[in-house]
């Protein structure tokens, strides 16, 4: 079996939240004042980002000029490739909708930009991006192994608190929480698991993401478990004394 192609380069999440509340914003007043040629022209701005990537999206490249600068660094990054998967959904419905106003259509037009706008307005509110999700169970399909699920149990260092990593080939946050755990120096051992290798697994633990860390004690039995990046580091992280 080939091994997975390297993930890209990790983007700040909130560049594409932005994206998806503009998009959300332009679609619905335009909706609402008939304002027909804003669905090909974010047709377009999805487009370009999602074929040539966050530098040529109008509004990702506002993102990334003008207001990072002023934030923080986020506290996760982001693979960009469930993102631009998710954009080039929404180019799609919309250029749909750009047709069907040529062909008379104007109800099935604004039905079919309404869908981009609320599921675009739902992931910049609550983060949850539905085309995100799609992409990652058709990565997650396509990574499986040939022979269906592997048999097999854990394999578990008798006698000491272990923690099992589950990671994803498409993980941009899995490698900075394996260096937040090598750097906590406990007497942990670190086993690293592919959820898509094992998929029995990740079943048993009821992993849902990546990276999650489920912490076991000396005799196996489940005591903890870090869900994201920032769980991780919350853990690991040394604490000062007064």
């Amino acid at each position: 079996m080939l091994s997975p192609a390297p993930a890209p380069t990790p983007i700040d999440p909130r560049g594409p939240r932005l994206n998806q509340l503009v998009l959300t914003i332009g679609l619905l007043a335009g909706g609402i004042a008939d304002q027909r040629w804003v669905v090909p022209f974010f047709a377009v701005v999805l487009g370009l980002g999602a074929a040539f990537g966050p530098r040529y999206g109008p509004v990702l490249r506002f993102y990334a000029e003008v207001v990072r600068p002023r934030l923080g660094p986020p506290e996760e990054w982001e693979d960009p490739r469930p993102p631009r998967f998710a954009a080039a959904v929404g180019v799609v419905f919309l250029l749909a909708a750009s047709v069907a106003f040529l062909a008379g259509a104007p109800g099935l037009a604004w039905a079919l930009a309404t869908v981009v706008a609320v599921l675009a307005g739902l992931a910049a509110v609550s983060g949850l991006c539905v085309g995100c999700e799609v992409w990652v169970l058709w990565a997650r399909w396509r990574a499986r192994p040939d022979a269906g699920v592997v048999d097999g149990e854990l394999p578990i260092v008798v006698g000491r608190p272990t923690d099992v990593v589950f990671t994803t080939p498409w993980c941009a946050n899995c490698e900075p929480a394996l260096d937040a755990l090598a750097e906590a120096g406990d007497d942990r051992e670190v086993v690293v698991v592919d959820a898509t290798r094992r998929p029995d697994l990740s079943r048993r633990y009821e992993i849902r993401s990546a990276p999650t860390v489920v912490r076991l004690d000396e005799h196996g039995d489940v005591v903890g478990r870090l869900v994201g990046l920032s769980e991780v580091r919350g853990a690991t992280a040394p604490v000062s004394s007064a």
